[in-house]
């Protein structure tokens, strides 16, 4: 039986396998304030249970895995002078577990989307996918984002990815190196929770965790100087006239008007 965190984030045991979903179709799963913190707790009884040994974070919905940060939330925070994101996710400063977390990646992956696929430890996406940074394309700059695609990708496949922003199907993906197992459409929930039955009748759960711990310490411990800069910089971007007009014409679905200013 399903738990639900926050009502957005819902929780399913599966043996060994927790199933983590986002539950928020009729928003394309877009992340308020309430998604992420139901993501993180959802994220912390896994850690916390021992009889889980791999968790798969997918999506509900036909459209979108995620849509990113939701853009009326933003938009209402900013009339109030209120520039902070809407949360953050625990992935995004410590590895939180070193039991193996799956992405099963459906539609459109944006933004903070792709931040939480980036924070798993493999990916499965079906041929539908489509995985774009939106950030830019409002005004505004991703801080965990880049970061973990140049600990990942490396830094020209990492630019390309981020830069003007434009939508990155499966394939490329797994070119780049983002995705690892690319399926047919609908298939990608049924694929990755094969492969994490997998992992639990044929792999000793003790080692995948000690290889887990070892790479993640090894690729991600020396990223805070670049994390306080972008941060930095992203704390004057929301103040900025172009923010506001990136915000404006996203929600009123133009082309924006950049300054620079």
């Amino acid at each position: 039986m399903a738990v639900e965190f926050h009502d957005r984030v819902l929780f399913e045991k599966l043996g060994r396998v927790a199933i983590i979903t986002l539950n928020r179709p009729d928003r394309l799963n877009a992340f308020d304030s309430g998604m992420y913190e139901g993501m993180n707790q959802a994220l912390e009884s896994f850690r916390d249970d021992p009889d889980l040994w791999v968790a798969i974070i997918q999506a509900n919905g036909d459209r979108a895995f995620s849509a990113g940060a939701d853009m009326n939330a933003l938009d209402a925070n900013a009339a109030n002078g209120i520039t902070a994101a809407l949360g953050g996710l625990i992935l995004d400063d410590e590895m939180v577990t070193n039991k193996p977390i799956i992405a099963a990646v459906h539609g459109h992956c944006v933004g903070e989307g792709v931040n939480l696929v980036l924070g798993c430890d493999m990916v499965f996406a079906d041929e539908s996918a489509n995985f774009m940074i939106s950030e830019p394309k409002v005004g505004t700059n991703a801080v965990d984002i880049p970061i973990k695609l140049a600990k990942k990708l490396g830094y020209a496949k990492a630019f390309a990815f981020l830069t003007p922003g434009d939508g990155k199907d499966s394939q490329w993906c797994a070119g780049a190196g983002l995705v690892e197992v690319v399926t047919a459409k609908g298939e990608v929930k049924s694929e990755a929770l094969r492969f994490a039955q997998r992992l639990c009748e044929e792999s000793g759960p003790l080692a995948i965790r000690a290889q887990k711990e070892t790479l993640w310490r090894t690729v991600f411990e020396d990223e805070h100087i670049a994390k306080e800069k972008g941060t930095e910089m992203r704390a004057s971007i929301r103040v900025s006239d172009d923010y506001a007009e990136g915000r404006r014409a996203f929600l009123e679905k133009r082309k924006p008007g950049f300054k620079g200013s």
